[in-house]
């Protein structure tokens, strides 16, 4: 089973490569996980499960103690069959911004998707 939006590019900020542990929150589900990828409007992560799309997650970024609440965007399966085992899982945050303290940000991490199509400078 797959959960998938249309396949139309939809980044607004780079993903980098980023292993950092995050505990997830959610009414049929709480645990341990660790993102694959970041940015500064959402991660990756690998999970146990699917989750359908637009479902709520409460994130706790372990290192800080920062929390955060994402919503699913899509949960696509690894593997097939017999060997399915885990979901790649993308969330988009709730309020964009550097929670996972990637030092130095990526460059335009710190614009926000409004300033970025006006060209506008971030205050």
């Amino acid at each position: 089973m797959t959960y998938s939006i249309n396949t139309q590019e939809r980044r607004r900020s780079q993903r980098i490569p980023q292993s950092v542990p995050v505990f997830v929150r959610h009414s049929l589900y709480s645990g341990n996980l660790r993102t694959t990828e970041v940015s500064n409007h959402g991660c990756v992560i690998h999970a146990i499960r699917p989750f359908p799309r637009g479902t709520e997650l409460s994130l706790e970024v372990l290192p800080s103690h920062r929390t955060t609440t994402a919503h699913v965007v899509h949960s696509n399966p690894v593997g097939s069959g017999m060997r399915l085992t885990t979901w790649t899982v993308a969330l988009e945050l709730d309020q964009p911004g550097n929670i996972w303290m990637v030092k130095p940000p990526p460059p335009g991490w710190s614009k926000t998707s409004e300033q970025k199509r006006s060209g506008e400078k971030p205050p």
